[in-house]
């Protein structure tokens, strides 16, 4: 049954439709150049464009706090945002003033994994080491990410007041600063094009911490919600992981809105579901998930019912929501 599952699905996806979409443009909103979320956004562009023949373009914003209204409002009709923040967002939590009820998930894109990084000859080997350290702490206009790094410190018995915290724009300033020596622990997630331009710029390279002793599922579960542990592995790109290192994880999520119409959602999904074994070809980091695993049946906002109609088609998704 599976082999013929597996045909099925496969025959769906060569199958691919021309579509003619609502909208004669889409972007989608990402975090800066340097960041993994830009390079896949520009990725996803390329391949949106392509195959629908709208143009389609990544347009970089500072924060998640930002681009999360924005998507809202309907000022861009895409955006990666990480699980966190989309809960977060969707329930008006701080750093939102108000609900964002008109996010609509189409995918889960990419597992993430958070690494707090020091030079690779540092003496600090998991986060039950640092205390007293300079650590990027904050990264300016993401509350989420700022939660997330109280749940690492939990994890080796610290808190903010065991630290000497630091506040970055956002993580390529983070990487900045600990090339620059500014800082002891900076903040990134792994994989992206900054933790390699610092494991080349630094004598050495650098390392990622493992989290704390106390780390497990539950413990990053109950200390932040959509949180949870994540095994690194050294491969291609993957600067500073030398050896299996435990580290914090969570979704990436390609969010739109409700103003999105049902046919360019419906669109946009079988596009992706289509390309996604050649995405993963240029992007390693999109390998961790078949094309089967762009849909959750747990998440933090609802899905665009054409992303739903999307899978429904392709066998992935069966139930009602």
């Amino acid at each position: 049954m599976r082999l013929v599952a597996l045909l099925v699905f496969t025959s769906l996806v060569a199958a691919l439709p021309a579509f003619a979409l609502d909208r004669e443009e889409l972007t989608i909103a990402t975090m800066p150049p340097g960041t993994l979320f830009f390079s896949i956004g520009g990725g996803m562009a390329r391949v949106l464009q392509e195959e629908l023949g709208v143009r389609t373009s990544p347009r970089p914003y500072g924060s998640p706090s930002r681009c999360i209204p924005l998507l809202n409002n309907d000022d861009v009709p895409l955006a990666l945002v990480s699980s966190l923040d989309a809960a977060r967002g969707y329930q008006g939590l701080a750093p939102y003033p108000s609900e964002n009820k008109e996010l609509r998930l189409i995918a889960r894109v990419l597992p993430m994994m958070n690494g707090y990084f020091v030079r690779a000859d540092s003496a600090y080997q998991s986060i039950d080491d640092i205390r007293g350290a300079r650590m990027i702490y904050e990264i300016r206009g993401s509350h989420a990410q700022t939660l997330l790094a109280d749940a690492v410190l939990a994890t080796g018995g610290l808190t903010r007041a065991d630290i000497e915290p630091v506040a970055a724009a956002h993580v390529v300033e983070s990487i900045d600063a600990l090339i620059e020596g500014r800082v002891d622990v900076a903040m990134s997630a792994l994989g992206t094009a900054a933790a390699q331009r610092a494991n080349a710029s630094i004598s050495g390279g650098i390392r990622a911490l493992a989290l704390g002793s106390r780390a497990s599922d539950e413990f990053m579960q109950a200390a932040m919600e959509g949180s949870r542990t994540a095994i690194a592995r050294p491969a291609p790109g993957m600067a500073g992981v030398a050896e299996p290192t435990l580290v914090a994880g969570y979704d990436t999520y390609l969010s739109a809105n409700t103003a999105l119409s049902d046919a360019d959602a419906y669109a946009i999904t079988t596009t992706l579901l289509a390309q996604w074994e050649a995405l993963q070809r240029d992007y390693p980091a999109l390998r961790a998930l078949s094309p089967r695993d762009l849909f959750v049946p747990e998440t933090d906002i609802p899905y665009h019912p054409g992303a739903l109609r999307a899978y429904r088609e392709h066998g992935i998704w069966q139930s009602a929501p």
